[in-house]
């Protein structure tokens, strides 16, 4: 589902862009968008825990997530 624009940030270059919030397999997170500068599909959307960076606790969760999309794209 579709739930409007949401700010992204990419976690291998830093840029962030604003792309559509699209759920990620019917969870609570959204799916990771390419970035608009590197390409990279290692992004997630902003949140107040973007201001932690490396730090976030979203990111151990997006992670996983990278890791899923990665070995499909590898197939």
């Amino acid at each position: 589902m579709v739930f409007g624009k949401t700010l992204f940030i990419c976690d291998e270059c830093g840029n962030k862009f604003i792309a559509p919030n699209v759920e990620y397999m019917a969870t609570v997170f959204s799916a990771p968008m390419p970035c608009t500068k590197c390409g990279s599909n290692h992004t997630m959307p902003a949140s107040v825990f973007s201001l932690l960076g490396k730090l976030n606790p979203q990111r151990a969760m997006y992670r996983k997530i990278w890791a899923e999309m990665d070995k499909k794209k590898r197939q």
